[in-house]
């Protein structure tokens, strides 16, 4: 595999190569079920998807976990995000995570995003968390304030390598002076423990009852399924900080290794320009898309319509233009079907395999070219459109190859499945 990714973690392109021989182990930041995920949310989901398809058509085994947080995502005014969200629909925080994570599964299956191996709730793991919490104190990276643990982030010396950013540009950017607990020895210190027993939800833990630190959760987890350091982690560019770097600071503090080799986020999604945002009142839900009818094929192709990295504008533009794109795929795939099955409808015995017509071959190898250079998805479908365009008839050649052919691209594209 000539694979080669851009790793935020040093912002440079470089060869992929897996810890383990033929097989990668991957951690997707998942959603936090409060309510129906923006579809802009879905652009991170299709990346982690985009990566397993590709490894697998390039024959690796895959382990693919992506977390669901449904406890300890406090918003920017220190509420439980998903506490506050329950309490607009009068349900209890259990009763609507349970919802919305069924509407999640529901909405990425419409995007044709595969099962990952794994979906490990965050409530679900509290003891790995608090033996986690336990070992960073036992360590000396802890301190107790105001009846919460935190993480002494003077300890990562390092911390903030992953943005690129020194400590006072990453508390400018956070706004942390304004709202950092004034307990806390340092603004960027990280919560590991709270202590509050108001919370829907609380257990028992040495620091009294209370809940874990968002940043911890993801740490416990991929500690607990892919065994310490693993391949590679994904996310939005909004998780870069500071999420993934609390993430890098904690596990590193406890194994002195890096958690992953890679690290890889997708770039920012506007529509026409600004940010997807109830205060724009430009949100849209993968929800509501689906349904008012639209397929979620477009919805994925759009969502997938720039690299990765870049910013993306979503919209009437951005569907639009993906329309007819996944039209003319779904056009060639139904017309290789016809040609296939009526050339396998005489009743003369089957002659031996000819050897692929020449556009399949050279298909192929731009394709996979593509999908090697930073998994360029645009380009990589432009390959198989461009030549479904410019095909003459008397090319195709045989129809079942053509079409074996098309499935075996599909099985990264996921246009069809």
């Amino acid at each position: 595999m000539a694979l080669k990714l851009t790793n935020t973690l040093g912002g440079k392109k470089a060869a992929f190569e897996s810890l383990e021989s033929k097989k990668v182990r991957m951690y997707h930041c998942g959603p936090t079920v409060s309510a129906h995920l923006n579809v802009a949310k879905f652009r991170s989901f299709l990346l982690a998807d985009l990566l397993r398809r590709h490894f697998e058509y390039s024959g690796y085994d895959v382990v693919q976990v992506m977390n669901i947080t449904d406890v300890g995502h406090l918003n920017d005014f220190e509420e439980d995000a998903v506490e506050i969200a329950a309490g607009r629909t009068g349900l209890t925080g259990p009763e609507l995570v349970d919802m919305e994570e069924k509407i999640f599964h529901a909405d990425r299956r419409a995007l044709h995003i595969r099962d990952a191996s794994c979906y490990p709730r965050a409530r679900e793991h509290i003891e790995e968390m608090i033996a986690m919490i336990a070992d960073l104190e036992k360590k000396g990276f802890t301190y107790e304030a105001g009846g919460n643990l935190y993480f002494d982030i003077t300890q990562s010396p390092r911390f903030g390598r992953l943005a690129g950013k020194t400590l006072p540009e990453l508390e400018s950017i956070a706004g942390l002076q304004e709202r950092g607990h004034p307990e806390k020895r340092q603004a960027l210190d990280i919560d590991l423990w709270r202590k509050d027993t108001m919370h829907q939800v609380h257990w028992p833990s040495p620091w009294g009852r209370g809940f874990p630190g968002w940043h911890v959760e993801c740490v416990a987890m991929s500690r607990k399924y892919l065994d310490g350091s693993f391949d590679i982690h994904t996310g939005t560019c909004e998780n870069v900080f500071p999420h993934h770097e609390c993430e890098i600071a904690q596990a590193e503090a406890l194994t002195g290794k890096p958690l992953a080799s890679f690290w890889l986020h997708t770039g920012p999604v506007t529509v026409e320009g600004l940010p997807m945002t109830r205060e724009n009142k430009n949100l849209m839900t993968a929800r509501q898309m689906l349904d008012a009818g639209f397929r979620g094929s477009v919805i994925r192709v759009a969502l997938l319509a720039k690299h990765y990295r870049e910013p993306l504008d979503f919209g009437e533009a951005a569907m639009d233009a993906a329309r007819p794109l996944v039209n003319n795929y779904l056009a060639f795939h139904e017309h290789l079907i016809s040609a296939a099955s009526e050339a396998g409808s005489g009743a003369a015995p089957k002659a031996p395999a000819a050897k692929p017509a020449a556009w399949i071959e050279e298909t192929d190898k731009a394709f996979r070219a593509a999908l090697d250079d930073d998994l360029d998805y645009p380009k990589a479908l432009g390959v198989i459109l461009d030549r479904i365009d410019t095909l003459e008839p008397d090319e195709v050649g045989n129809p079942n190859q053509a079409l074996e052919a098309l499935l075996r691209w599909d099985r990264v594209v996921g246009i069809l499945s």
